[in-house]
């Protein structure tokens, strides 16, 4: 008789330390076939199949419905089915056996193969200098268990990891008599947990600013094929040029230190009753506007077809949320974990031909002044789309020296093109050129 195998909770993603076990295919005890899949675990963006690596029988560690860290043992797969059943027993005993006083001892009982300590657990007791003997004759040894003999007790309000402040806080009271209760799905959580890691310092600002955008679906459209009249696209491909030159908008706080990306991997995020997503475009700032266009329409089709890959929803270095066909004006959006900096896309204002691009950022990477020069970057870039013989756009044309537009010359004459004192080319009104 031998332990085969132990199944552990895989690493799936760096943001997602902790995995929910969504469904579990086989009871204690059943016989089990190389390449069955045994669970079903879900991350914060899919779900994910555990598949057995040898043939033998099943001993479940976890329940549907739990969150286990990553590296946590759920399972353990032996040869003979009589080994199950004695683990089975044993477990029992201790369940009905006496409790002992904490820190000095628990309970066991009288497994004798090797115990086993989940990652949390083993850091847990090197941290507090408890002896690994005193859980001699126990099988598994999770990071509860180590809390409890500690006297730590971990309360149903525990806070998000994370989310230091929210340690503090009491839950609010509930009567069911006028309210519904409605459990929180994994991937809310996870929202949560994500969305709180950076917020929570208190150290976020967000800078707006308006970009004039009459004129500018001439020339963009004629590289779209299904994104007409969409700045997505656009947006995305020039930010990612940016963030080769802003850094520091392409990075994220450690905790004591600043992480700098080496690529830039935009994330664009999606909301179509399946859940909030962030999908990734890869090497984001090698690619054209179509190539981002197609891969937008692409990675959209996969989230509404549930099927997404680990790889397209991972190592997201800067988020662009697009609100803009939601008739929104302006907000502010929230920065993800890993990130330092976020890009909102409001909708177009229709009658002022504009829209407005806010980016929230973290300070404890960046600063209001380098968000500032960003977004006036963006903003030209995005405006040279404009077209020079869209209506609007040449009404926008301006007096050199008093600065004057054309939409503002009551002359009904014009202005002249010009060399500047700067040996630039522009406009002089008929004042200034007579010297008015």
């Amino acid at each position: 008789m031998a332990l085969v195998q132990q199944v552990k909770v895989p690493l799936i993603s760096v943001n997602d330390t902790s995995l929910t076990v969504v469904d579990i295919l086989f009871a204690n005890g059943d016989k089990i076939n190389k390449g069955d899949i045994i669970f079903v675990f879900e991350t914060s963006k899919t779900t994910y199949n555990v598949e057995a690596e040898e043939n033998g029988y099943i001993q479940n560690l976890c329940e549907e419905g739990n969150d286990y860290e990553v590296n946590d043992i759920v399972a353990n797969i032996y040869s003979e089915q009589s080994e199950v059943e004695k683990v089975t027993s044993d477990k029992k005993i201790k369940k009905s056996g006496p409790k002992k006083d904490a820190v000095t001892s628990v309970a066991v009982g009288i497994w004798e193969g090797e115990t086993f300590f989940s990652v949390q657990a083993a850091a847990l007791l090197e941290s507090s200098g408890v002896d690994k003997n005193k859980f001699k004759g126990k099988d598994f040894v999770s990071k509860e268990d180590v809390e409890e003999i500690l006297g730590i007790k971990k309360a149903s309000g525990a806070p998000l990891k994370g989310n230091k402040n929210n340690s503090d806080k009491k839950l609010l009271p509930v009567d069911t008599t006028k309210v519904i209760i409605e459990k929180l799905s994994s991937n809310k959580k996870r929202e949560i947990e994500y969305l709180a890691e950076v917020q929570t310092a208190g150290l976020t600002s967000t800078i707006n600013t308006i970009a004039e955008t009459d004129g500018v679906f001439v020339h963009i459209n004629r590289s779209l094929k299904f994104l007409k009249d969409s700045l997505l696209p656009v947006i995305i491909y020039e930010s990612s040029r940016l963030l080769k030159k802003y850094k520091e908008l392409n990075a994220y706080y450690t905790g004591e230190s600043i992480a700098y990306y080496n690529d830039v991997h935009v994330g664009f995020a999606v909301d179509m009753e399946k859940g909030l997503k962030v999908l990734k475009i890869a090497n984001t700032e090698q690619k054209t506007i179509g190539a981002i266009e197609e891969e937008i329409m692409t990675l959209s089709g996969k989230y509404l077809d549930d099927t997404l890959q680990i790889d397209e929803l991972i190592d997201i270095s800067f988020t662009i949320t697009d609100l803009s066909s939601e008739s929104v004006a302006f907000f502010r959006p929230l920065i993800n974990m890993m990130n330092s900096a976020i890009l909102g896309v409001s909708s177009i204002d229709e009658k002022l031909n504009r829209c407005t691009l806010s980016v929230t950022f973290d300070h404890r990477v960046t600063a209001g002044k380098l968000v500032a020069q960003f977004l006036k970057e963006l903003k030209e870039r995005i405006e040279s789309y404009r077209s020079v013989h869209h209506p609007y756009v040449n009404q926008d044309i301006s007096c050199f020296k008093c600065y004057k537009t054309l939409k503002e010359d009551l002359s009904d004459v014009g202005f002249a093109k010009c060399i500047t004192p700067k040996g630039e080319e522009g406009y002089i009104c008929q004042s200034c050129s007579k010297g008015f």
